[in-house]
């Protein structure tokens, strides 16, 4: 099985493109709209681009975004705010970041499958394997539903995973000895993804310990009878120097890596931030743990052994597991993902189920042959869906983005094992379904997802931002339904300068009013008893409930009607009878 440097450089050329085209074709309208996550952001990259200050006149350079009140990582704005430099305001700029993280994604996992094969294989000469491996991983990533369907939306969690990828390959490389100053840029990296995506913290330093453990090396003779080659002073010596650099390594980075996130537990919003992530329903806060405790010890008998079981810790531990076991079900992986029309199609699972069998094939494979990658692959995959399964809403796709890289190099081991088996026909015809599953997934994602998932990316938001910014000087006053006063995002981000957004009057970190707009109608009699020429932005069910219930708005007759229908929505101009 040879691979000639010529076929090498071709196949890794058109994998790239491929790649290219289903992260960067039509990136500014698949998904059809911005969601107000995405709209907040660019918001603030706006602003960060224009005057070096954020929506809220805060600088730059700063651990934790208000953005709307929900508090934001930076990096992601940082990136976002270059490509609104360099490109100008639009859908495709905020979601460049994350198309380039997820076309070096799909270099990354070639690159990592290289040296996690290597670990097992040192001393062999095995250059055309170690090709093989690194473009079946790469096409693995590269066509997985999961990857491209992120790398087209602005989410912070999928370029945090590429940033915690990249420091996993430092790492990988700092495991040998001359390499070991690797181990900083390694830990800077993590650091970085950390002020991306918040989980990464619980993630990186499993993985940077079990990385740099699996590292260490006793001589073959002290494995098999440890004690008595220890008290020998050679083995012992090498030992000690082994453990002792180990240790140091592991140290020196935990300690780095921790020192660099102090800027952000010191930030001056990192209180209100922590309170706004745990106020989420989660399996810390979902239940009366204590209270149940106490009626399922007393129904058992309340004797030693129920006070144990039915402890609080372990039925948190319980819905925990459950929630855990959610994101390693099949159904998620491989069938319909997940069911939030923004994290997949409803229809296809992470990957496609042609690729099971790849799955095992590989998970087999580096278990028998290489138990060193499979042990920090395995451990990377598992410990990132830890702070996944805290919150209630699981399986999650988006908040299990951090086991990607792992799953898709043990997918891409299980493509070479196929291949390997230089069985023609059979790699043939897996080729063929695997280029139908991808064909099948890119034709209904570029046809049908945009109708179907139109809602749930906002769609009409801004059609009414326009609408809005368009007849404000033909009336009095806008007055904006409650429900939807986060289409001040849209405002913000296509219509006001940054000037404006940062000039203009806040209600804590949201926005209560725009010169004559309003985005909130509690006090109808006021306005309605006021002006003459009123713009009302809500649902028309909503203002006749009001104007019914009102005898003095009785005299108002609705002039306009504008309908948004992906939403629902109205704009209806109010004008008064003489």
């Amino acid at each position: 099985m040879k691979l000639s440097k010529k076929t090498y450089w071709l196949l890794f050329g058109a994998i790239l493109l491929l790649a290219a085209i289903l992260r960067f074709y039509k990136l500014g309208s698949v998904p059809v709209s911005l969601y107000w996550d995405e709209v907040a952001m660019l918001v603030d990259a706006k602003t960060v681009a224009a005057t070096g200050l954020d929506q809220h006149s805060r600088p730059w350079f700063q651990p934790i975004y208000p953005s709307y009140g929900d508090f934001k990582m930076p990096v992601y704005i940082w990136l976002a705010s270059i490509s609104v430099k360099l490109f100008g305001v639009g859908e495709w700029q905020l979601r460049l970041p994350s198309a380039l993280a997820g076309l070096g994604t799909v270099v990354l996992v070639g690159l990592m499958a290289i040296e996690l094969f290597c670990l097992g294989n040192e001393k062999s000469k095995v250059k055309s394997q170690k090709l093989i491996i690194s473009l079946s991983a790469m096409l693995m990533v590269a066509i997985s539903p999961w990857d491209i369907m992120f790398s087209r939306t602005g989410f912070e969690g999928h370029l945090a995973q590429f940033i915690l990828g990249a420091s996993a390959y430092l790492l990988l490389l700092s495991r040998k000895l001359e390499r070991w100053w690797l181990i900083l840029p390694a830990t800077i990296l993590a650091s970085l993804a950390t002020y991306t995506y918040f989980s990464v913290r619980f993630v990186w330093p499993v993985l940077l310990i079990i990385t740099i453990l699996t590292s260490f090396r006793l001589p073959a003779e002290v494995v098999g009878t440890l004690i008595r080659n220890l008290l020998e002073k050679q083995n012992f010596i090498k030992f000690r120097n082994e453990f002792g650099i180990t240790f140091l390594k592991l140290f020196l980075s935990l300690l780095l890596f921790y020192l660099a996130l102090i800027p952000m537990f010191k930030a001056d919003l990192y209180a209100w931030s922590n309170q706004y992530r745990l106020s989420t329903d989660s399996v810390l806060n979902c239940c009366a743990y204590a209270v149940q405790s106490n009626i399922l010890r007393e129904q058992a008998g309340n004797s030693l052994f129920e006070r144990i079981i039915f402890h609080r810790d372990i039925l948190l531990l319980k819905n925990l597991a459950h929630n855990y076991s959610k994101n390693l079900s099949l159904d998620f992986l491989f069938l319909t993902g997940d069911q939030n029309l923004r994290h997949g199609t409803g229809e296809h699972g992470l990957f496609s189920l042609v690729t099971l069998p790849l799955l095992i094939a590989g998970f087999y494979f580096l278990a028998k042959n290489n138990w060193r990658s499979w042990l920090i692959l395995v451990t990377w995959w598992l410990i990132s869906l830890l702070p996944a399964s805290v919150p209630m809403d699981t399986p999650h796709a988006l908040r299990t983005l951090n086991a990607l890289i792992p799953i898709s190099i043990i997918f891409g081991f299980g493509l070479f094992t196929l291949i390997k088996s230089q069985k023609k026909l059979i790699v043939l015809i897996y080729f063929g379904l695997l280029f139908v599953s991808s064909f099948q997934f890119s034709s209904h994602y570029f046809k049908y997802y945009k109708i179907d998932s139109a809602s749930e990316w906002q769609d009409g938001y801004k059609q009414m931002a326009t609408e809005i910014f368009a007849q404000k000087d033909e009336v009095q006053i806008v007055l904006v339904e409650s429900s939807l006063n986060r289409v001040n995002l849209w405002l913000m981000a296509y219509f006001l300068t940054p000037a404006q957004i940062q000039n203009n009057k806040t209600d804590g970190f949201g926005v209560s009013r725009f010169e004559n707009i309003y985005f909130d109608e509690n006090d109808w009699s006021k306005f309605f008893n006021e002006y003459d020429k009123i713009l009302y932005v809500g649902s028309i069910s909503r203002l006749q409930e009001v104007l019914s219930q009102n005898k003095a708005f009785q005299t108002l007759e609705v002039k306009q009607l504008v309908m948004f229908e992906a939403e629902k929505l109205v704009a209806a101009q109010l004008n008064k009878h003489e």
